[in-house]
């Protein structure tokens, strides 16, 4: 797990990193394309393997049986979502359809996070630690 989420951070992160480069050279559509290209694959590859290996490893607690457990799931799962769904990108925008373009924003959930996509996922991570308990869940938030 560690493996995959690190080659995904290469490729997404490094991939950001020379947008401005790969646009002078391919145009901003074309680079949002071969970004997308090689991102989204990547990035399922890590959400399958965590889907089928995230009772995997050793079982470090089981709160499971607490009755509080279950609303701090639900809870901190739907303010990830908070986080996760206004952060996503315009999806016309990833394929090219719409002219990509530069937004600024001061209201909302982007106001207190540079990247809430990253953030949603943490919360979410962690959320799911508590519920496993495992010890790939620890690697996967470690690694997240």
């Amino acid at each position: 797990m560690l493996a995959l989420l690190l080659g995904f951070a290469v490729i997404h992160s490094g991939g950001a990193s020379l947008r401005y480069w790969g646009a002078e050279r391919i145009g901003e559509r074309a680079w949002r394309l071969l970004f997308a290209a090689v991102s989204i694959p990547s990035a399922v590859v890590v959400i399958g393997y965590f889907l089928a290996h995230r009772y995997d490893g050793l079982r470090l607690w089981n709160l499971q049986d607490q009755p509080w457990i279950i609303p701090v799931v639900w809870v901190g799962t739907a303010i990830s979502f908070l986080f996760l769904y206004p952060a996503t990108y315009n999806l016309l925008e990833i394929p090219a359809v719409l002219k990509p373009q530069v937004r600024m924003y001061a209201t909302g959930i982007i106001r207190i996070s540079r990247h809430p996509q990253a953030i949603g996922q943490i919360l979410w991570c962690a959320t799911h630690l508590l519920w496993i308990g495992s010890s790939f869940m620890v690697a996967t938030c470690a690694g997240l």
